[in-house]
Formats: structure tokens, C-alpha cells, sequence
């Protein structure tokens, strides 16, 4: 998948341009094309005159997605969709301007390939390796490939997995790639296209004097009148940070703060007190910091905010103001000023206004000298406390915790003083922000968050300890539980915030759980493309333990009461037909897929244009000639097949070889002048047996003969034979993952199955897999873990069903992307081939869920 982040902008600039009197609105587009066939998402934001036509927009959507290799006849507009409406263009449209067929600001507009769109170029590179001998070919597309995947290539391809990344430097004849700013940039948007050469350096490390543990982080420091460099701890916190840029411009105050690290991502400034370690920063990085001036005297007459001044001040004394900056959540900081004759009361009520209606609570009021305790007498004035004119104090300000989730049901009575919310359909769940080939983490993390039974044993907990003490509404009660439960708590009432005007479209940056994974193991903190099955894994692990440790005496955690079940081992004697049973705790239940199909990479050598490279996907069971017959199909040119050459690197291949005979997926076809001799292959018996779940639980829990012969236990027999193994339930889990096992090596190769498995949404039957039949063994869907892409490079997304009041819908999550998904299309966008992760709940538990 891949997204750009960059708003385009298709408004002429030109004054003298007669465009401009047609019609003066600009709207604000999202143009969206997807490819299910060849796994493509692509989406970009942009600005575009309301008289561009369909066929306008489809030239700019191939130009902004970077679909230039395609001929704008396979591109087609399908249709906008503006909040939950969805409108169907047709193809007669395309000299009608957006304005007529009814696109307004704020719509998606879908494209899609046509039928017979030809299949994405493939652009290929040739890489040179650091001993600037071994060379290896990398295969990419101008609209999907991402710098970090080539990265990710060429640390497998060239084993540089024990380097550090700082020190792989990748080079073309014309420049050095920008691998830290660049990284989720498109490799066609840093300069790269098809047949260039890329050679890998590895600079030398660090000496020990530069990595020594105290170094200082370089803080790059740019405003509207000059560029400085700070060197400041990697312990120093960002209000720390703040303090010291402030001190640096000494009489004038730093408005719109923000920070940035060196991937160019924004890191948040809301919890003032965690360190530049706790976010990722480490000695020797580079971190930027933007902000604009103003002059202290003059800042109390330019906002309303700041006319604010004591009622006792005299006129006639000018410096004895301090200044206050309020950082609310996603907003610039709020910057006023105050008398120091001014009382802690005035503070606190001024702060209250800005917060208002909103869920927010204080987090910290200080200087870089003084600490304010909120509790203290509020009549006492600042000039008391020690503060002098010219001080600063910051004010950090944090979301307070929701007193029931959006996610799950509303079925806790809202709080006396609260107002009845107004069920909105137009509301989204909220997404997570990508943080840097983070996906895996996100989808795994939404997926957990819509299990009800999960979810609602954190707010439960929470609600009892704020209903017991109504003055506790900034604590979060799993902070003194554990360190990483305590962040998922906090991550939890971040995707519960719902507020009345809110109507969806926003979403939130995990930084802490992120920095919290990164601190229990280091390739969590690492801008790796992780696997989620084994995240998702681990990090209930360690939730568990947490809670073990804090409370030893709990025989059965959350995690072991929901996702453990028993399975049971019967192994049987062929020879004396004794059995013997183990039975062991299941979590994940990892489904083998039977691979029906197989898919190869051509080479495509005509005799006259281009070389092409495309891929054809053929059943297991075919033969060289089959591929060459699908090949000939694409082309709507059957001939074609009697002028292919086949080759392998070691010569020519004969059409009638079985696929199971050659090792590798790529193959060169060579178009032929003369008519060859090919000869057509046989109809291909492919199997009428669809893959379904229920037939994959059917293979996993049948009886297999075993090749191995083992000796037996039973007193009487003692001999060696074959045995027959079979696996049953022996007890259900309240929450089941299935994991469908996508991944597999074969032939020296690391290849990913794609086979499509129809599993049913809801009535998940699981009695007849069960030792003793029982009433309470169906399940219902609630939850899926989408993987698309291959080996080398990948995408995770999710799908949940998320609850607004009484209304219960399904969403695809995509980071900080979040649709809904329409009943009709449950079949096509729930039921997918990306499916990687099911997430089952037993119907008897969600009912008790909805019924408590």
C-alpha cells in the first residue's frame, strides 16, 4: 500500500488565465485507486477547480498516483463517495465537469482499472553490493514501492542484518538517496526509474567517544529571523526542551512549537514530561525545531486570549508580567500573559475557559525553576510562589479518561452531570497514525480493541476506581499495574474519545505503547516491518506477566481467561490400537493453507517495443505450457503461444515440465518470428473444492498416518509402528485467533501463499471438533488482520465491527484511514485473500457482554 501525504494542488497560479472566470471553487479532493486484482491502494490529496472534467481528473489521478506507466483508456473514474453517501459515475460522464455530476469538497473519488487494463510495468534496478562484485536485480512498481522496501531488500539480499542502519549509505551515478528523510517516499518520487544502478556503501562505525551513552542529541532550531544548533540530553523532557529554547530567545516567547525527528515525523508535544529517549531519540540524532517569535510587551494586545491581565495592575508598571503557554492537545500552544500579583484561582479559571467543554484535564503546571501543585491554596498570588517577571510557565493538558468506550456498547449509564450524547451515523472509529512502517502494530492493536470481553475489562476497572473517587479523573489505574499495560490503557481511552461535535476523521499517534514495545525489545523500536501474529503474541505475553507480577496471587490473568484454550494430542498404535492423549494450553490456532495456485514472474522479450514484466498466477498442478497459454490470454492473442521460447537461467525449458520441477518463480519468455513447434498442454484438472474454513479445520483436526514409525508405550506391544495422530478441543476459548499460515519456505525461497479461504462472518461452529460436544461452541466474527503485498514488502490494515450507541457497524481501519464498510459489500471487503488474523468470540460471551 502506499499513501501520499503531499496535498497536490491543480489550481493555476496564472492571474491572466481565462480558466479563472468559469468558476472560482476549489474543493478539496482524495482521489483513491485500487487494483484488487494486483493488491494496489492508492490515495492522494488534492486541491482541483470545480469545471475540470472526468476526464480531466482521470489525467491528474494518473499523473499525482504515479500510474503514468498506464494508458489513460484503463482508467476509469467509478464513482465519489461524500460521508456515507456513494454516487456511481458512468463511463458517458467523461466530458461532464466534476460540478455537474455532483462532486462537492470533501468527496473520495474511486478509480479503477478497467477490465482489460494492462497489468502495472514492473521497473527493475540493479544493485551493487558493498564488495562491488555481487550483483542482484530488484523488481519494483513506479506507483507502490517504497524507499524502506528497496532498504529492506538489500539488508536481506546482502545479509546486513548486525549493521547499523545509519551506517548503510545506498548511491546512484547522479547522487546519494536520502534514506532517513525519504524512507516512506516512493522510490519514483526520489529520482529512481527502471535499469539504473544503485551501488551500497557501509561507512565506518562510530568511534567509541562518539557513542558513548551521554552524547548530546542536536536540536536544529530555525523561526522567522535566524537558525541555531542546541546540544541537549537525550534525558531532557520536551517541556525541558521548550524551557530551553525559551531561555535561548530570552525577552520573546516561542509560538506554534513543534518538533520534528529525523524521518520528518511530528512528534507530539501534549505529555510534556516524557524524555527524548522515551520517544525514539538517541544520542547523536538530529531532532528540528520550528517555531515563530514574539516580542513579550507586545503580546498581551494582539489576541483576546492575551488582553487577559489583572484588574489590579497599575498601568504604570510595564515588566511584571509573566507569560503563559497552555499546550492543548492536536493545537498550537495558547499563549497569554499574567500579572505576578496575579492569584494561582485566576490561572486555573483561565485555563478552564480555553479547556471548556472538552475532555481534558491538567497535566502539569511549571517553570523551568518551579513546580505548581494544583492542590495547593489558589489564593496565593505568583510573586508569593517565587516567580518573577519575565518568567514562564507552561501549562500541559491531556485527555481525560473516557467513562465508557465507544467501541464496544454504551451500556454503562452515563454520570449524572452529563447530557445524553445524540447517536450520529455519520460518526468513524478513530485511526492510528503510521509511525513509521508501524502498520503491523496498528491493525494488531485495533483488532484487540474491538474484542468487547478485552476492552471492557480495562474500562470496567477504570470506571469502579473513578466511580469510587470522582476527583481521580486524569489517573489512569493500570499505570501502577505495569508499564506496557498501562500504556495500552492510555491507547484505549485515546480510541474511546468521543465528543458531541465529533463526527469522525481524526485519529491518534501511538507514541507511547510504541516506545513502551520498543523498550521490552529493540526490533520494536526499529522502522522494520514486523509480523503481527508474532507482535500480537508477544505483546499479550507480556500483559500477562505484568499482571502476574503485580498481583501474584491471581491464578488466571484476562489474557489466559479469554485466548487460552486446551487442544489434545491423540496419538494411536496401528498395530495394537492403543491410544495415548497430551494435552496442551492453544492461544493461536495456525491454519496450513493448501496452496492452489502458483505465482510466476515473466520476462517479456518481443521482437519489436519494450521489454515487459509482468506476473500470471496458474494452479499448482499445471505444466510450463500452461503458464505460456495463461501469458498468450493476457494479450487476447492466442497465436502468441505458438512464437513463445521458454527459458530457465540454465537454457531452454520444455512446455510439457511440471511445475513442480522448477525451483524458481521467474521465467523469460522470447517472442519468436517463425512459428515454433509448441504444442498446446492438456486441460488442467483443477480441483471444484472451494477453500473454506470449515474445510481448513476439517484437514487440521483429521486423523494422519504419521511417516515416522514410533515405538509404542502400551506394556503389551512395545513394538515400532506407524501411529496416527488426530487433534481435538479439548476445551474452546472465549476469544479464538485463527492465523492462517501465509508464509512459507520452499526451495531455498521465502514465497507467500495467496489462496482465498471463505470464512463465515457469523455461526462459527466448532462442536464436532470438540472431544464432548457442547451447546456453547459458536462464534461470531469481530475482528480481521488483513496482510497485502508478498514477502518483500507488505501492508497491514484491519477490519472490526465498532459500536455508536445501539448501531453496530464494520470499518476498515488503514492507519489513520478509517471507512465504513456497507452491509452489501461484507462478502468482498470482510472475506478477503489478504485475510491473516480471524478474530472469533464466542456468541454466549458477546450476549453476556451486551447483556451485563
Amino acid at each position: 500500500m502506499s499513501f501520499s501525504d503531499t496535498v497536490r494542488d491543480h489550481v493555476c497560479n496564472n492571474p491572466n488565465c481565462q480558466v479563472h472566470n468559469r468558476d472560482p471553487q476549489v474543493m478539496l479532493l482524495t482521489l483513491c485507486y485500487t487494483d484488487k486484482k494486483y493488491d494496489i491502494d492508492l490515495y492522494a490529496s488534492v486541491t482541483s477547480p470545480s469545471f475540470l472534467t472526468v476526464a480531466d481528473i482521470i489525467r491528474d489521478a494518473r499523473e499525482f498516483l504515479f500510474l503514468n506507466d498506464m494508458p489513460l483508456e484503463d482508467i476509469r473514474l467509478v464513482g465519489f463517495r461524500s460521508k456515507n453517501d456513494y454516487t456511481p459515475v458512468d463511463d458517458n460522464d467523461k466530458n461532464s465537469s466534476l460540478k455537474q455530476i455532483g462532486v462537492t469538497s470533501g468527496c473520495v473519488l474511486d478509480f479503477e482499472p478497467t477490465s482489460n487494463a494492462v497489468p502495472p510495468k514492473q521497473c527493475e534496478l540493479t544493485i551493487v553490493g558493498p564488495d562491488h562484485m555481487k550483483t542482484v536485480t530488484y523488481k519494483w512498481y513506479r506507483a507502490i514501492t517504497k524507499i524502506r522496501d528497496l532498504l529492506e531488500y538489500i539488508i536481506e539480499q546482502f545479509s546486513l542484518q548486525s549493521i547499523d542502519r545509519n551506517r548503510i549509505h545506498l548511491f546512484t551515478i547522479f547522487d546519494e538517496l536520502n534514506l532517513i528523510a525519504r524512507m516512506n517516499l516512493r522510490m519514483s518520487e526520489s529520482g529512481l526509474h527502471t535499469r539504473m544502478n544503485v551501488h551500497v556503501e557501509i561507512i565506518p562505525p562510530l568511534s567509541p567517544s562518539e557513542l558513548r551513552d551521554d552524547a548530546d542529541v542536536r536540536v536544529e532550531c530555525s523561526n522567522e529571523e535566524e537558525e541555531f544548533v542546541l546540544k541537549v540530553s537525550k534525558r531532557k523532557t520536551l517541556d525541558n526542551l521548550k524551557q530551553t529554547v525559551q531561555q535561548r530567545c530570552k525577552n520573546r516567547t516561542p509560538l506554534n512549537f513543534t518538533i520534528r525527528n529525523e524521518v520528518n515525523e511530528e512528534i507530539s508535544l501534549v505529555d510534556g514530561d516524557r524524555t527524548l529517549q522515551s520517544i525514539g531519540i538517541k544520542s547523536g540524532h538530529t531532532i528540528y525545531a520550528t517555531f515563530r517569535l514574539k516580542n513579550q510587551q507586545s503580546s498581551a494586545t494582539t489576541t483576546k486570549e492575551e488582553q487577559l491581565s489583572s484588574p489590579s495592575s497599575d498601568t504604570n508598571v510595564k515588566n511584571d508580567k509573566i507569560t503563559i503557554i497552555c499546550q492543548l492537545p492536536t493545537e498550537n500552544p495558547v499563549t497569554t500573559q499574567l500579572s505576578i500579583k496575579d492569584t494561582l484561582d485566576r490561572l486555573l479559571k483561565y485555563i478552564d475557559s480555553l479547556i471548556g467543554h472538552r475532555r481534558l484535564v491538567i497535566s502539569k503546571i511549571s517553570s523551568d525553576k518551579i513546580s505548581i501543585n494544583r492542590d495547593e491554596d489558589r489564593s496565593r498570588c505568583f510573586a508569593n510562589m517565587g516567580f518573577q517577571p519575565g518568567d514562564v510557565i507552561y501549562v500541559s493538558t491531556k485527555d481525560r479518561t473516557p467513562v465508557r468506550s465507544t467501541i464496544v456498547s454504551d451500556r454503562s449509564p452515563s454520570p449524572p452531570e452529563t447530557e445524553e450524547k445524540p447517536k450520529s451515523s455519520k460518526k468513524l472509529p478513530i485511526g492510528l497514525d503510521n509511525l513509521g512502517n508501524s502498520c503491523y502494530m496498528n491493525s494488531a492493536f485495533q483488532c484487540l480493541a474491538h474484542i468487547p470481553p478485552l476492552t471492557n475489562f480495562f474500562l470496567d476497572h477504570i470506571d469502579s476506581v473513578h466511580l469510587a473517587n470522582k476527583n481521580t479523573d486524569d489517573l489512569n489505574p493500570f499505570d501502577e499495574v505495569g508499564y506496557v499495560i498501562g500504556a495500552y490503557a492510555d491507547l484505549l481511552w485515546n480510541l474511546c474519545r468521543c465528543d458531541e461535535a465529533d463526527h469522525g476523521g481524526c485519529s491518534f499517534k501511538p507514541t507511547r505503547i510504541k516506545g513502551c514495545m520498543a523498550d521490552t525489545h529493540p526490533r520494536y523500536g526499529r522502522q522494520d516491518q514486523q509480523d503481527a501474529q508474532e507482535f500480537m503474541n508477544y505483546f499479550l505475553e507480556i500483559i500477562h506477566k505484568e499482571i502476574k507480577k503485580s498481583n501474584p496471587n491471581e491464578r488466571i490473568t484476562i489474557i489466559k481467561q479469554l485466548f487460552f484454550g486446551e487442544i489434545t494430542s491423540i496419538v494411536t498404535c496401528m498395530k495394537c490400537q492403543s491410544a495415548e492423549s497430551n494435552t496442551q494450553p492453544i492461544s493461536f490456532l495456525s491454519i496450513p493453507l493448501n496452496r492452489q495456485e502458483r505465482t510466476f514472474w515473466i520476462k517479456f522479450i518481443p521482437m519489436h517495443g519494450e521489454d515487459m514484466d509482468t506476473y500470471i498466477d496458474v494452479p499448482i498442478n499445471a505444466e510450463v505450457g500452461h503458464i505460456v497459454e495463461f501469458f498468450a490470454k493476457t494479450f487476447n492473442d492466442p497465436s502468441l503461444f505458438f512464437h513463445i521460447l521458454a527459458m530457465l537461467p540454465e537454457g531452454e525449458v520444455n512446455f510439457r515440465t511440471p511445475l513442480r520441477e522448477i525451483l524458481t518463480d521467474e521465467l523469460v519468455f522470447m517472442e519468436q518470428e517463425q512459428r515454433t513447434k509448441n504444442i498446446l498442454p492438456p486441460p488442467l484438472n483443477i480441483p471444484k473444492r472451494a477453500s473454506t474454513l470449515d474445510n481448513c479445520l476439517e484437514d487440521f483436526f483429521s486423523p494422519e498416518v504419521l511417516e515416522e514409525e514410533r515405538s509404542c508405550s502400551y506394556a503389551k506391544c512395545r513394538q515400532k509402528a506407524q501411529v496416527i495422530k488426530q487433534l481435538k478441543f479439548q476445551t474452546l476459548p472465549l476469544v479464538l485467533v485463527i492465523q492462517f499460515k501465509r508464509f512459507l519456505h520452499e526451495n531455498g525461497l521465502h514465497q507467500k501463499i495467496h489462496t482465498h479461504v471463505n470464512y463465515p462472518i457469523t455461526g462459527l461452529d466448532l462442536n464436532r471438533f470438540l472431544s464432548t460436544p457442547s451447546k456453547d461452541a459458536i462464534y461470531d466474527l469481530v475482528a480481521v488482520c488483513n496482510h497485502s503485498g508478498g514477502v518483500a514488502g507488505g501492508h497491514y490494515t484491519a477490519c472490526a465491527q465498532h459500536s455508536f450507541g445501539n448501531k453496530t457497524n464494520w470499518y476498515k481501519f488503514d492507519d489513520a484511514y478509517v471507512n465504513r464498510i456497507k452491509p452489501d459489500d461484507y462478502g468482498f471487503d470482510i472475506v478477503t485473500r489478504k485475510a491473516y488474523l480471524l478474530f472469533y468470540v464466542k456468541r454466549s460471551c458477546l450476549q453476556g457482554q451486551s447483556a451485563t
